[in-house]
C-alpha cells in the first residue's frame, strides 16, 4: 500500500542512512521499523481511515508516537 508520512527531518536522515547501510529501501526500513514498534506495543493494533485525511491510521491502543519515539528506535538499530 503506497502513502505519505511526514518525518522530521532527522529521524528521515536517520532512516535514510540505515537503509543504506542494511542494502534495504526506505520503503522497507520504514515498514520494519513500524511492524517492531507495534509488535513491542502488546497491544491490538486497529488499522482504519482518517475521516479528516482518508488516510489509513493505526491505533495502537495505548499512547502517540512521537517523533522522538520514532528516532529512539531508530537509534537502537
Amino acid at each position: 500500500m503506497r502513502t505519505t508520512v511526514d518525518l522530521p527531518e532527522a529521524v528521515h536522515r536517520r532512516a535514510v542512512q540505515l537503509a543504506a547501510s542494511r542494502r534495504q529501501s526506505l520503503s522497507s526500513l520504514i515498514a520494519e521499523m513500524t511492524i517492531r514498534g507495534m509488535a513491542l506495543s502488546g497491544e491490538p493494533v486497529v488499522i482504519s481511515r482518517s475521516q479528516h485525511s482518508g488516510f489509513p491510521t493505526i491505533d495502537l491502543a495505548r499512547s502517540v508516537v512521537t517523533s522522538d519515539d520514532v528516532a529512539d528506535a531508530l537509534d537502537d538499530e
